[in-house]
C-alpha cells in the first residue's frame, strides 16, 4: 500500500459519519465501524455484526506493558524506514529481488525491521514463548511455490502451542503494497503468498491446519484469512499510525492475541469471526440487492412524476414511448452511481479538488444527509443538484475533460453514452432539462447503495473498497426479469418482502372486496391473485396482510400520505380503504401509480429466474480448473507432477479465447480475467517484460492493471439473452480492468446479446440455407452472392468475407490507447460499426435459417424440409440476380419463426450466429479454448411453458440429435458449449445436480451428451456430483463438470468429488475398468420380492380395534395381521408393526363375507374408492389387495423369520423379523432366514451395489428386487466361509437388536449415529462396536469372494450425497468393478446353459 493510498483511506473517514450517530457515546457497532474504515480490506474481512456480538463494549485497550514496548521500539524502526525511503528515492537502495542483500540501506532496514517485528510479535501481541521462528518442522508443510517452481517461499515463523499452529508469519522487504505483485520471478504479492502458504498447510492434511497468517514489511501489517475451501480475506494496517490511531492498533493486537488464535472457545476465535463475517457480508450483499431494486422503482416513479407534471402543464410528455426504455435508463443510472462510487473510493478516478467538488459522488450522500438534518427531508424535493452532478459526470466520462486542473480520458463504452437514453438529457426551449430527479430521490438512491440494512442488523454504512466486482454483479442481476409498464388504470404496490413486493390494479382489489367482506377472506383472495399473476413476488402472510388491511382504518397519516399521491379527492377516496396494505416507497409515500404513469412489473421470465449470490471462491474454482490446463504445456493434463508444468509464453496466453455463453453479470469472466492476468504476469517475469515495465518508472500495481487490460482486450468473450445483463457484464469487466489514466477496455465486440442456443454454428448452414447442411447435396440450391451494387448473383465466398472481418476484429483486440488513432475508443467504435454493417445481410439470412426451422415447429421431418425449400424461394426473391427485389416472403418467415409462441421478455428471438459474430474465434482459431460459467437451470417440465414448444423441439432436433425427454435447459447449454470448443478446448461449467439424472442425463449427458463427447475424445477431468450452493441465501444443490476435448496422458489422475480417480462416468462418479449394465441372474430369482400393494386406507386398522374384533369373533384372526411398513421397520426399536391390516388374500367375496366386522369396514371405506380406479381388476376385486404377491407368500410360507429392507431409505440395512405380518409395498422381503445371507446384504459390498444400481441420486436409494438383488452376484460359498458368515451375521443381528432395545433407538437413528463423522468411537461404545462388527463383516464377505487383496480402508466417505462409515472410494470402485465383471460372467454362463437347453431367452 502506497502513502498515496493511505491518504485516500484516511480521507474516507468522513463517510463513516452517516452511520447514524446521534450524539453521545458511540455504540460498540459504531466504534467497530470506525476502526474498520482505517483498515485496507479485501475480500470478506471482518464484519461489524460478529465483532459487536463478541466485543459488545468495543475492542479492549492494549496492556500498558505492550504500549510501552511499542513506544520504545517504534522510533528506531521509523528512522530505518525513513533512511531506506530516502535511499530508494535516490536510486541507491533499489533491489530487483526479494531478500537480496546489498550491504547498504536495505541491510540496515532489515535489521531494524526484524527487531521491530520481533517486539510486535513477542511483546505486543504476547506470543512470547509460543513464537517459533523458522526453520521448524511444523512449518515445512506450509511451503509455497510459484507456478513454475522457480520461487519457493516458506513462513518466517509461527505462533505454535501444544502442537497447534495459530498463525503463520511472513516478513518481507519494504513494498508499496502488501497486495501488489513482486518482481522476483513470482508476481504474487506478500498477501497472496501468505494465502498460498496457508493453503499448502491445509492441503498437507496436517491436524488443525492453520487458516490465519500475518504478512509484514515492518510498516504495513496484513492479517490474512484463508479458510479451507473458502475465499481468502485480508486487512492491512499502517504501523506508523498506531500512536495516532489507537483503535486500529488495539484491534490488531486483540485479534492476533493468543486467546483469539488458540485459546478460549472455538466460536470466539479469529477463524470463527471470519466465518461469521462471510455470512454477514453475504447478508449485506443480499440486502443491497433488495435496496437497489427499490431504488430503481423509485427512479422510475420519479420519471413518471415528471411526465405527469409535464402533461398537466400541457407540455410534451418527456418520457420515451416505450416504457421499458425508462426502466433500462433507471437501471443504467444505478450502474453509473455504483461505478462512480467504486472507482472513486478505490482511487481509480482523479483525486483533484475540482473532481471531488464538481463531479465525484463520494461525498454527495453526506451533503444530502446534512441538509436533511438542517432543513428536513421534504426540502430536498425542491432541488436536483445531485441529478445535475450525475449527468455532468456521466458526460465528462463519456466525452473526456481537458481542464487545467482536471483531465479525464473519454472512457467510452455504453454505460455513460448520452445518446443511449436521449430523454435523460433532453432540454426544453429554455435550455432546462425536461426531466430532473429531485435530491430527495437521489438521497434514497445513494442510501440504497451506501447504507445496508440487513435483516436483524442496524443500518450500516458500507465502503465500495469492501465489495467485490462479483458482488456488484449479483446486486444488479436481481434487476433482471423486470421492466416498466404504463398503467391503464390505478396500480397499487402492496406490502411484502423488501424488493420483491407485488403490484395489483386497484380495480382488482375493489372486485375482490365485493366478493370477500371479511379481512381474512379478502387477504386470502388477494394472495391467490398474486400467486397466479406475479408468481415470483413475495407478499406477506395471510394474517399479516389481513392485519394490514384492518390497520388502514385507524392510520393517522393516511390523508397526508395520500395527498402526496394525488390532489384529486376522488383518487384519495378510492385509495383510502387500502392504505394499510399499500407499501411506502423509499420516501415514505404510498406506492400508487395513477393512470398513464409508469410502474415496475415482472417480465414473463421472472417466475423461472433466480439470481443466486455466486461467491467469488466458486467462480475462481471453476475458472482455475478449466484454464490451468491451457496456460501450462506440459500441464495438469500431461503430468501429475506440478514441477514439470511449464507456463506458456505471454503471447500464447494472450492468444487464448475464453467464453461464458450465459454470462449474466460476468462473475466467471471476471474470475477468468484475474486468473489469466496472474499467468500473464508470471510469463512477463520469465521473459523480462516486467523488469522493463518497472524500469520505465511504473509501479507493480500499474503492471497488474496492464495485464488485466491485455487479457480483457484479447481473451474474454461473453453472451447473454438479456441486453441489460450484457451491460452489467461489460460494467464488471470495466471495473476489474479499470485504469485511472485510460478509457474503458473495449468489449462491445466480445460481449454480445442473444440466445446462445439459437443460431448457426457452421457457415455451411448458411451456404446451404439449411440447419442440417449434411442433408443437402452441394449445388442443390443455397446462398447467393452480393456484388458491389448490393445485387445478388454467383455463389458467395463467405469464408473470404469472414476472413476479412476477422482481420478487422483482431484490430479491435488491443487495449484502448488514447492518442493512438487506431486504438482509441472512437476508432474502435467506428471499426465495430463497419463490421456490423458488413455482416447485416449474412446475419439476416442466418436468422432466416433458424426462423424457417422454428416456423416448421422445430422438429426435423417433412414439414421442416418444406420450410427450407420455401426459404430458398424467399431468398431468391429478396436477393434476385436481376430485377426488383421482393422481401415480403423472407420477412414473413423471419416474423413467424422468430416471434415467441408463448409470453416471454422478448418480442423476437435474437439469435447468435457464432461463425458470423466471431469469425476470428470460430474459423481462424478453431473455436474457443475454454467455455466457463453457470448456465441457467430450468427444469424440462417448465421449458415449454417458458420458451415454447417449437423452441424445445428445436433444441431436441438441432442440439440433442433428436433425443427427446424432459431435460433441463442446462443440458442443452452443455451441448452447445461442446460444439463451440476447439479440438483441444476445455469446459468448466456449473449445472443443476439433476444433470446426471433421468431425462436430463439422457439428453445432456448420456446418449447425445457426454457419452457422445467421450466417443469423440472428450474426457471428464473433474466433477462434483452434488453439493450445496456455497451461499446461505440459496437453498439448492449444484453439480460441476470440467473436461477437455484434448488428450489426457496415461497415468494422470482425475478428480471426482475431491477424490483422485482414473476415470469419471457420466453419472459424475468414479468409473471402473468394467463397463455395461448388470443383468438379472437366475440364481437370485424368486428370493426377493416387493411387499403387498394394499391400495385402500380402509384396510388399515388400529391394533386395539383388531384385538376387539378378534375377541368378538376369533375367526377374524384369519384375516387380521400386523401390517409392517418401512417407517415402522426403520423407526421402532423392535421393528414391529404399529398398525394392523385386513387381508382377505385371494378369498372370493362370498368367503370374505363370513368375516363380518372386517368385511363391513372394507365395504364402508374401500369399495367406493376402488370403484373410481382405472384398472378393472382393482374395481372388480375391491375387497382384495391390489397386488397380493402370491409368489412371495409361497416363498416365505415355511419360514419362521425373513429379512426385510425398506425400499426407499438411507439406511439400506436388512432386518430379521418374524414371519407373522403382512409386508407393505414399501418393503423388499427376502425369503430366507440365513444369517450368512443377512451378512451379505448387510455388507458395504452389497450396499455399494445398491447405491450404484438402485439410486435416483435424490438422497435416498431404492432397494428394488429386480435392480439390486437379482443382479447381485453372490459368492458360491465354501463350508468354512459359510460358517464365518453365519457367525458374523448372527453377531450383527443379536448385538444390534440388544442395543436398539436397550437404548430405544430405531434402525435409522442408530445408523445415523454409526455414520456420523462427528461422533467419535470414544463418545459412544455401542456405535464403536457396531463399526467394528461391520468392518469384520465386510472383511468376511470379501474373503468369501476371494478378494482379500483389496484394501477396504474403512472410514467416513461420501457417495451419492450420503456420508457413511464404509469402505474407501478406491475400494468401492474396485469392488464394483469385480462385482460387475462377476455379474457379466454369471450372466454369460446362464446364457450358454440356456442355449444348450434350447430355452427361449
Amino acid at each position: 500500500m502506497s502513502p498515496a493510498r493511505t491518504t485516500t483511506r484516511k480521507g474516507t473517514q468522513r463517510s463513516g459519519r452517516s452511520g447514524g450517530r446521534s450524539g453521545g457515546r458511540a455504540t460498540a457497532a459504531q466504534s467497530h465501524r470506525e476502526w474498520l474504515t482505517l483498515v485496507d480490506r479485501e475480500g470478506p474481512f471482518l464484519a461489524v455484526p460478529p465483532l459487536a456480538r463478541l466485543y459488545s463494549t468495543g475492542i479492549p485497550a492494549i496492556p500498558p506493558g505492550a504500549k510501552e514496548a511499542l513506544r520504545d521500539a517504534k522510533p528506531a524502526f521509523e528512522r530505518a524506514w525513513d533512511a531506506w525511503r530516502a535511499a530508494e528515492n535516490e536510486g541507491a537502495a533499489r533491489s530487483g529481488h526479494l531478500n537480496q542483500s546489498d550491504g547498504g540501506p536495505l541491510t540496515a532496514y532489515r535489521e531494524a525491521r526484524d527487531a521491530w517485528a520481533g517486539t510486535v510479535l513477542r511483546d505486543v501481541l504476547g506470543w512470547g514463548p509460543y513464537w517459533r521462528p523458522a526453520p521448524d518442522p511444523a512449518l515445512q508443510v506450509c511451503t509455497a511455490e510459484s507456478p513454475n517452481k522457480a520461487v519457493r517461499v516458506e513462513p518466517d515463523g509461527a505462533l505454535i502451542a501444544e502442537g497447534r499452529v495459530g498463525a503463520l508469519v511472513s516478513v518481507v522487504d519494504p513494498v508499496d503494497s502488501l497486495r501488489g505483485p513482486l518482481t522476483d520471478g513470482w508476481s504474487a504479492g506478500p498477501v497472496d503468498r501468505m494465502e498460498e502458504m496457508l493453503r499448502s498447510g491445509q492441503a498437507s492434511g496436517a491436524r488443525d491446519a492453520c487458516s490465519i497468517g500475518v504478512a509484514t514489511d515492518g510498516r504495513w501489517w496484513a492479517i490474512v484469512s484463508a479458510p479451507p475451501g473458502a475465499m481468502a480475506a485480508s486487512g492491512i494496517v499502517d504501523a506508523q499510525t498506531w500512536i495516532e490511531e489507537p483503535a486500529t492498533r488495539n484491534a490488531f493486537v486483540e485479534l492476533l492475541s493468543i486467546r483469539r488464535l488458540l485459546g478460549g472457545k472455538a466460536e470466539e476465535r479469529l477463524p470463527a469471526l471470519f466465518a461469521d463475517s462471510v455470512l454477514a457480508a453475504e447478508e449485506i450483499t443480499v440486502a443491497l440487492g433488495a435496496q437497489v431494486r427499490r431504488a430503481v422503482e423509485l427512479l422510475v416513479t420519479a420519471f413518471s412524476e415528471e411526465g405527469r407534471a409535464a402533461r398537466a402543464k400541457g407540455e410534451p410528455d418527456p418520457l420515451p414511448d416505450d416504457p421499458a426504455e425508462a426502466y433500462d435508463a433507471a437501471v443504467t443510472i444505478m450502474m453509473r452511481v455504483v461505478f462512480l462510487l467504486f472507482a472513486q473510493e478505490r482511487g481509480l478516478l482523479p483525486s483533484s479538488e475540482l473532481f471531488k467538488t464538481g463531479y465525484g459522488l463520494a461525498g454527495v450522500l453526506d451533503d444530502l444527509e446534512e441538509r436533511v438534518q438542517v432543513e428536513g427531508e421534504e426540502s430536498l424535493d425542491a432541488t436536483s443538484l445531485a441529478w445535475h452532478r450525475l449527468l455532468a459526470t456521466s458526460g465528462a466520462l463519456a466525452r473526456g475533460v481537458a481542464f487545467e486542473d482536471l483531465r479525464l480520458p473519454a472512457y467510452g463504452g455504453s454505460l455513460f453514452e448520452p445518446d443511449r437514453f436521449p430523454f435523460l438529457s433532453a432540454t426544453t426551449e429554455r435550455g432546462t432539462l425536461r426531466i430532473t430527479v429531485p435530491d430527495r430521490v437521489m438521497l434514497h438512491v445513494l442510501r440504497a447503495v451506501q447504507v445496508a440494512r440487513a435483516r436483524g442488523q442496524e443500518a450500516r454504512r458500507i465502503s465500495f473498497r469492501d465489495i467485490d466486482v462479483e458482488q456488484i454483479g449479483y446486486i444488479y442481476e436481481g434487476l433482471l426479469g423486470y421492466t416498466a409498464r404504463r398503467a391503464t388504470g390505478t396500480i397499487v404496490g402492496l406490502v411484502g418482502s423488501q424488493g420483491d413486493e407485488p403490484e395489483i390494479p386497484l380495480s382488482v382489489l375493489n372486485d375482490l372486496a365485493e366478493e370477500h367482506t371479511d379481512d381474512a377472506a379478502l387477504a386470502c383472495a388477494i394472495l391467490a391473485w398474486v400467486k397466479e399473476h406475479q408468481p415470483s413476488a413475495t407478499p406477506p402472510s395471510k394474517s399479516a396482510l389481513a392485519k394490514a388491511l384492518a390497520a388502514g382504518d385507524s392510520m393517522e397519516d393516511a390523508e397526508r400520505a395520500l395527498l402526496a399521491v394525488s390532489q384529486d379527492g376522488n383518487d384519495r377516496s378510492a385509495l383510502r380503504p387500502w392504505i394499510g396494505a399499500i407499501r411506502r416507497d423509499l420516501r415514505g409515500r404510498p406506492m400508487v401509480v395513477l393512470p398513464g404513469g409508469l410502474y415496475v412489473a415482472e417480465t414473463p421470465s421472472r417466475k423461472n429466474a433466480g439470481a443466486h449470490y455466486t461467491p467469488r471462491s466458486l467462480a475462481e474454482d471453476v475458472v482455475r480448473h478449466a484454464l490451468e490446463p491451457l496456460v501450462y504445456s506440459p500441464g495438469p493434463h500431461q503430468s501429475a507432477d506440478r514441477g514439470s508444468w511449464r507456463l506458456l509464453p505471454a503471447g500464447d496466453i494472450l492468444d487464448l479465447k475464453v467464453a461464458d455463453i450465459a454470462c449474466g453479470s460476468g462473475a466467471f469472466l471476471v474470475a477468468a480475467a484475474r486468473f489469466l492476468a496472474r499467468a500473464l504476469m508470471e510469463a512477463w517475469e520469465q521473459d523480462g517484460t516486467s523488469e522493463r515495465f518497472l524500469a520505465s518508472g511504473r509501479s507493480p500495481q500499474e503492471l497488474e492493471s496492464h495485464a488485466l487490460r491485455e487479457v480483457v482486450a484479447h481473451c474474454l468473450y461473453g453472451a447473454d439473452i438479456n441486453p441489460m445483463a450484457v451491460e452489467m457484464c461489460k460494467l464488471s469487466l470495466w471495473l476489474v480492468s479499470l485504469d485511472a489514466r485510460l478509457p474503458f477496455s473495449f468489449v462491445d465486440d466480445k460481449i454480445i446479446t442473444g440466445n446462445s442456443l439459437l443460431g448457426i454454428t457452421d457457415i455451411r448452414q448458411l451456404e446451404e440455407l439449411h440447419i442440417d447442411p449434411a442433408s443437402r447435396r452441394r449445388g442443390q440450391g443455397g446462398l447467393l452472392d452480393v456484388d458491389a451494387r448490393g445485387q445478388w448473383g454467383l455463389p458467395v465466398d463467405i469464408e473470404g468475407m469472414l476472413r476479412a472481418i476477422a482481420v478487422k476484429r483482431r484490430e479491435l483486440s488491443t487495449p484502448v490507447e488514447p492518442g493512438d488513432p487506431m486504438r482509441d475508443t472512437k476508432a474502435k467504435d467506428a471499426t465495430y460499426a463497419g463490421i456490423q454493417r458488413d455482416l447485416e445481410p449474412l446475419k439476416e439470412l442466418a436468422d432466416a435459417v433458424i426462423a424457417a426451422g422454428l416456423d416448421a415447429g422445430g422438429r426435423s421431418g417433412k414439414k421442416r424440409e418444406e420450410a427450407y425449400e420455401s426459404l430458398r424461394v424467399a431468398v431468391s426473391r429478396a436477393y434476385p440476380a436481376e430485377g426488383e427485389a421482393d422481401t415480403s416472403m423472407l420477412e414473413a418467415i423471419l416474423e413467424r419463426g422468430l416471434t415467441p409462441t408463448v409470453p416471454t421478455d422478448y418480442e423476437h428471438w435474437h439469435c447468435i450466429h457464432w461463425p458470423l459474430e466471431l469469425p476470428d474465434v470460430i474459423q481462424d482459431h478453431g473455436g474457443f479454448d475454454a467455455i466457463i460459467g453457470n448456465p441457467p437451470f430450468l427444469g424440462g417440465q417448465k421449458l415449454t411453458g417458458a420458451m415454447g414448444m417449437n423452441i424445445r423441439d428445436w433444441f431436441v432436433s438441432a442440439l440433442a440429435n433428436g433425443t427427446r425427454g424432459s431435460a433441463d435447459l442446462v443440458a442443452y447449454f452443455f451441448l452447445r458449449a461442446h460444439s463451440l470448443l476447439k479440438p483441444t478446448g476445455t469446459l468448466g461449467l456449473i449445472a443443476t445436480n439433476t444433470l446426471a439424472q433421468g431425462d436430463t442425463r439422457q439428453v445432456g449427458l448420456d446418449q447425445v451428451g457426454l457419452d457422445q463427447m467421450v466417443e469423440r475424445g472428450f474426457t471428464i477431468t473433474r466433477s462434483i456430483q452434488s453439493c450445496p450452493w456455497p451461499a446461505a441465501s440459496a437453498n439448492l444443490e449444484y453439480a460441476a463438470i470440467w473436461g477437455t476435448r484434448g488428450t489426457v496422458a496415461d497415468g494422470v489422475l482425475l478428480t471426482c468429488d475431491d477424490e483422485p480417480v482414473t476415470r469419471i462416468s457420466t453419472l459424475l462418479e468414479p468409473l471402473g475398468s468394467v463397463e455395461g449394465a448388470p443383468e438379472r441372474l437366475r440364481e437370485n430369482a424368486k428370493i426377493a420380492f416387493q411387499g403387498c400393494v394394499v391400495l385402500g386406507k380402509g384396510f388399515i386398522v388400529e391394533p386395539e380395534e383388531a384385538e376387539a374384533w378378534i375377541a368378538a369373533d376369533p375367526r377374524n384372526a384369519d384375516v387380521l395381521f400386523p401390517y409392517l411398513n418401512g417407517e415402522d421397520l426403520n423407526s421402532r426399536p423392535d421393528a414391529s408393526a404399529s398398525r394392523w391390516v385386513i387381508d382377505f388374500n385371494s378369498r372370493p367375496e362370498e368367503q370374505a363375507l363370513l368375516y363380518g366386522l372386517p368385511f363391513e369396514r372394507v365395504v364402508e371405506r374401500v369399495r367406493g374408492e376402488r370403484a373410481k380406479n382405472n384398472r378393472k381388476v382393482y374395481r372388480d376385486r375391491w375387497w382384495q389387495f391390489a397386488e397380493k404377491r402370491p409368489a412371495m407368500r409361497k416363498a416365505i410360507s415355511g419360514l419362521d423369520e425373513v429379512l426385510v429392507v425398506t425400499i426407499t431409505s438411507k439406511t439400506l440395512m436388512p432386518v430379521r423379523v418374524k414371519n407373522r405380518s403382512v409386508f407393505s409395498h414399501m418393503l423388499t422381503v427376502i425369503a430366507s432366514g440365513s444369517y450368512a445371507l443377512q451378512a451379505f446384504v448387510s455388507s458395504n459390498v452389497h450396499q455399494c451395489w445398491v447405491v450404484k444400481n438402485g439410486s435416483g441420486l435424490r438422497g435416498d436409494s431404492r432397494y428394488t428386487p429386480s435392480d439390486v438383488f437379482e443382479t447381485f452376484p453372490r459368492p458360491h460359498l465354501a463350508e468354512e466361509s459359510e460358517r464365518a458368515l453365519e457367525a458374523i451375521g448372527r453377531t450383527l443381528d443379536e448385538e444390534r437388536r440388544e442395543i436398539m432395545l436397550r437404548r430405544e433407538l430405531g434402525l435409522t437413528r442408530l445408523y445415523n449415529r454409526v455414520n456420523d463423522p462427528a461422533l467419535a468411537d470414544s463418545a459412544d461404545p455401542d456405535v464403536a462396536r457396531l463399526r467394528v462388527i461391520h468392518r469384520e463383516l465386510d472383511e468376511a464377505v470379501m474373503a468369501a469372494y476371494g478378494w482379500d487383496d483389496v484394501p477396504l480402508d474403512h472410514g467416513f466417505h461420501e457417495y451419492r450425497k450420503m456420508t457413511r462409515w464404509t469402505i474407501s472410494p478406491a475400494a468401492r470402485v474396485e469392488v464394483l468393478d469385480r462385482l460387475l465383471a462377476l455379474n457379466h460372467e454369471r450372466a454369460a454362463a446362464q446364457e450358454r446353459r440356456q442355449d444348450r437347453k434350447g430355452e427361449p431367452s
